[in-house]
């Protein structure tokens, strides 16, 4: 009975030794980001990492471009770039920056966001405003009206429909 008892305080030790150095291995990597209120973002969409579905290597993972409301802890309010809120938080892993193409609208509306905060570091908006129209939609995923999900892990397929 003694010797269980060892074997199993033993495995124990074992097991929080190397749950302590993946942790560490873990926290290496970790990027500490902090985004602004008014930061254009891209959101990870991990709905088809569970699939293995051949759509799945079509899909674009990132979804955006996004701007950050409002931070809390590492959670971060999001909405499109025409003011509708898009999902209720996401975590700040889920996130990068949104580097737009030079010469865009979007990357007239960064530069105009880095001049203002270089006026005042807790700017939200540019300084010259952005046309809505010249802003492109940020929508649902491009792969949303390809597929669906109805069960968590089960994939149906939609057809089109004439409205």
């Amino acid at each position: 009975m003694a010797l269980t008892y060892a074997l199993r305080q033993d495995a124990y030790a074992l097991a929080l030794e190397h749950a302590n150095k993946r942790k560490r291995a873990f926290d290496k990597h970790i990027r500490a980001i902090e985004f602004h209120p008014g930061d254009l973002v891209q959101r990870y969409d991990a709905c088809w990492d569970e699939t293995h579905s051949s759509t799945r290597k079509l899909v674009p993972r990132w979804l955006g471009p996004l701007q950050i409301v409002s931070r809390s802890l590492n959670l971060y309010a999001l909405e499109d770039l025409h003011g509708q809120p898009f999902a209720s938080a996401a975590h700040a892993r889920l996130l990068r920056l949104f580097i737009p193409r030079p010469g865009s609208a979007l990357a007239a509306y960064s530069d105009s966001l880095k001049r203002a905060r270089q006026l005042n570091p807790r700017a939200t908006q540019p300084i010259a405003p952005q046309p809505a129209l010249a802003l492109p939609s940020s929508g649902k995923s491009p792969g949303a009206n390809l597929l669906r999900f109805g069960k968590p892990g089960r994939l149906h397929h939609v057809t089109a429909r004439a409205v």
